[in-house]
């Protein structure tokens, strides 16, 4: 099991994301729908992985991943509707594969 800290601003991806990590036997510590809250959600809650959406209303993910991988490094996953981000780092794309999902955290927290 997992500890996650969710950056995701549509609150309907965030309760579905949070119902999908529990049943692979995950946590969500913490949430946040910009940069600042994450910045200071993570850094408080040191979770094992981040999850991350590239597009946030306010901000940007990539500029939370940067951040995250800069200055905390905490693993991370990125996900998107969109492309890849131009970040080397796990990716899944929306609408997100719970298998797909559970893979990557998997194989993310296995290189820790």
């Amino acid at each position: 099991m997992a500890r996650i800290y969710l950056v995701e601003d549509d609150t309907t991806t965030q309760m579905y994301l949070k119902a999908v990590l529990r049943t692979g036997g995950h946590e969500v510590i913490g949430l946040a729908a910009d940069f600042d809250e994450a910045k200071a959600g993570i850094a408080s809650l040191k979770p094992d992985l981040c999850l991350i959406d590239v597009h946030l209303t306010s901000s940007s993910g990539i500029d939370v991943a940067e951040y995250v991988l800069e200055r905390l490094g905490t693993p991370l996953v990125m996900m998107s509707a969109d492309n890849h981000p131009t970040l080397p780092v796990p990716f899944v794309h929306k609408p997100i594969s719970m298998s797909k999902l559970f893979a990557t955290i998997d194989k993310v927290l296995e290189r820790k």
